[in-house]
């Protein structure tokens, strides 16, 4: 998509920027000392491919990830390391760095000077736990940087490597468990930030775990897993909620027709197997209706004892300041995976999601005519996916001490009209990070995307993202539907597709 191209663009432009970045003086860690690269021009240092966990290989493949070996000397971390294996995608055209299994590093941008405590945010990416890197151009942390936040980047593993469970693998364990390695990395990654950040100027007392997509499925996990408590302090979702119930019979039974494809259901047998010959038997889905095995968090009694929202449900989570939102047209970005161009068969694939509530669901986003089809296919995918699983964990953690900030981005960019993919799923990426394309966007966009920032700023700041002249975001209720709208001009709306929504909840609940 042209969108893309502007997104390579600025990838080169930054790996330019890059090449004429200086060290920097060493830190030191608990691992050892390493040096990064100054930000030309500016006071912002970035640590790229900094060790969190051992390389999860070999022996150390399916199991819980392990502490980081020391190393003398000064470490060089000014590449980024290598992104975790996943299939091709067009939907993530560029991948800094080669895959590898050996891929638990995390990156760090920070203006900090020594002595300084400054609020902490982890960035957890998206990709459907399939594909995705910490070290993805529209990630890049300097802003953040800029505006006195600490950015860290993770990668933890994906797909097969990530989420495979298997009954041999669960006979290992000493809880009787697999999968879930994936939500392990992190846990790691949020204990290393805990000991080390304190080194970059952070305060690890000032920490916003926040992703988008399967990082917000992520945030979401790690609200409700026991193993994260007093990691964090705040959390952010971007267009993702843990609307799963999978269970650990569900995944092992998965796991099992995996190793069927590798012909042996011996743990030894299947560690030896190359990471290549595991993806091509995982086939691991990419997005939300390609083909292929999902792989991705499951209940399984410990890292998450329950399906997480019926955490949320209960008032069980972690009790912290929430942010959380979604886009206008979240589901155009999944259209292409869907060739449905007929009433006929938009009807068909309503009644496969819906079943007999189907008629309901077909009231509400209706297609007469072919014209029709793919407009309400991609706002059925919006507000079913997205809109309202969201409102309804909003609703849930209304009921809790800490305030919930509820906002919609519907501004359209001249390259969203362009593309006719509008405010798609993942945009919101760009505006937060300012990572916006030249050529795609105007100085609308780069008004809303600096307000979009400064808010994000102020939440991993204090956990309210309002103040600093910024426009009045109330916290939610269910009375009261607030929203903060990102449009061309950001403020505060009240109801998002209401009868959708309601009819939406009436017939999840069936």
């Amino acid at each position: 998509m042209r969108t893309w191209n502007w997104c390579l663009l600025g990838l080169l432009l930054l790996t330019i920027a890059a090449r004429a970045e200086q060290g920097t003086a060493p830190v030191f860690i608990d691992t050892g000392g390493l040096t990064g690269s100054v930000v030309p021009g500016s006071p912002i240092r970035v640590f790229r491919g900094v060790p969190y966990a051992a390389p999860p290989v070999g022996r150390l493949r399916w199991r819980p990830p392990q502490p980081a070996p020391a190393w003398k000397g000064i470490r060089d971390c000014t590449r980024f390391g290598p992104s975790c294996p996943q299939p091709p995608a067009r939907i993530v055209p560029e991948q800094e760095g080669k895959q590898h299994e050996d891929c638990l590093y995390l990156n760090v941008w920070t203006a900090a000077r020594q002595g300084d405590r400054r609020p902490v945010a982890v960035w957890i990416h998206g990709g459907g736990f399939s594909i995705g890197s910490g070290a993805q151009s529209v990630y890049d942390g300097r802003h953040f940087a800029r505006n006195g936040v600490v950015v860290v980047s993770i990668n933890y593993r994906l797909g097969p490597f990530g989420f495979l469970a298997h009954p041999a693998l669960s006979a290992e364990s000493p809880r009787g468990i697999s999968g879930n390695y994936g939500l392990l990395d992190q846990v790691a990654a949020l204990q290393w930030v805990q000991r080390n950040i304190a080194a970059f100027g952070g305060d690890p007392r000032n920490v916003t775990i926040m992703g988008e997509s399967a990082g917000a499925v992520s945030v979401g996990c790690l609200l409700t897993s026991p193993l994260s408590r007093g990691l964090f302090h705040r959390a952010i979702l971007q267009s993702g909620v843990p609307a799963f119930e999978t269970t650990l019979e569900q995944a092992e039974a998965t796991g099992s027709e995996i190793a069927g494809q590798l012909g042996s259901d011996d743990p030894a047998e299947l560690r030896a197997r190359s990471a290549e010959a595991l993806l091509a038997a995982a086939d691991p889905r990419v997005g939300l209706f390609g083909r292929g095995r999902r792989l991705w968090p499951v209940v399984d009694g410990y890292v998450l004892p329950r399906p997480p929202m019926e955490v949320f449900a209960s008032g069980q989570h972690h009790d912290v300041p929430i942010m959380v939102g979604t886009n206008a047209d979240e589901g155009t970005l999944f259209l292409r995976q869907l060739p449905i161009r007929r009433p006929v068969g938009y009807r068909m694939l309503v009644s496969r999601m819906f079943g007999d509530q189907a008629d309901r669901v077909l009231e509400m986003f209706p297609a007469r005519s072919a014209d029709e089809v793919r407009p309400a296919l991609g706002h059925l995918i919006t507000v079913a996916v997205f809109v309202a699983p969201t409102r309804r964990l909003a609703r849930a953690l209304e009921a809790q001490r800490s305030p919930v900030f509820v906002y919609h981005l519907s501004r359209v960019s001249p390259g969203g009209q362009r593309s006719g993919m509008g405010a798609t799923h993942g945009v919101d990426v760009l505006y937060v990070f300012r990572t916006l394309p030249p050529g795609w966007t105007d100085e609308v966009d780069s008004r809303v995307s600096e307000t979009m920032h400064a808010a994000w700023v102020r939440f991993a700041n204090a956990g309210d993202p309002n103040g600093g002249g910024l426009p009045k975001w109330p916290s939610y209720t269910a009375a009261g539907d607030a929203h903060m709208q990102f449009g061309d001009r950001p403020r505060t709306r009240h109801g998002l597709w209401v009868r959708a929504c309601d009819v939406l909840d009436q017939v999840s609940a069936r």
